[in-house]
């Protein structure tokens, strides 16, 4: 017997994002605390505002690539890792495909 996967409902799918907010939200917080970093700093380094800084860790605001890529470029990390954590990539998609010559 073949199973068919129903599509998500409206509010399963609203859930997911949420939880990809936060779990982005708190990767970001806690890169910053090993880099030993306030939020001030950070937010400064990224060029965006300490209180949308404190929403993008708190999980209340879903921050777009463009944001992603300078607070990775703040925090010294792969940009790809944010991406990945955020729903815009997926792990295989995160690794360059190599072609041979």
């Amino acid at each position: 017997m073949v199973s068919v996967k129903k599509p998500a409902s409206p509010s399963e799918i609203r859930s997911e994002i949420e939880d990809r907010v936060a779990e982005v939200g708190e990767f970001i917080r806690s890169q910053r605390e090993v880099a030993s970093m306030s939020v001030r700093r950070l937010a400064e380094l990224a060029g965006v505002s300490n209180p949308y800084l404190s929403q993008i860790e708190r999980g209340l605001r879903r921050p777009s690539a463009e944001i992603l890529q300078q607070l990775a470029k703040a925090l010294k990390i792969s940009v790809e890792a944010l991406y990945v954590r955020a729903g815009l990539l997926t792990d295989d998609e995160s690794t360059p495909n190599v072609r041979e010559a």
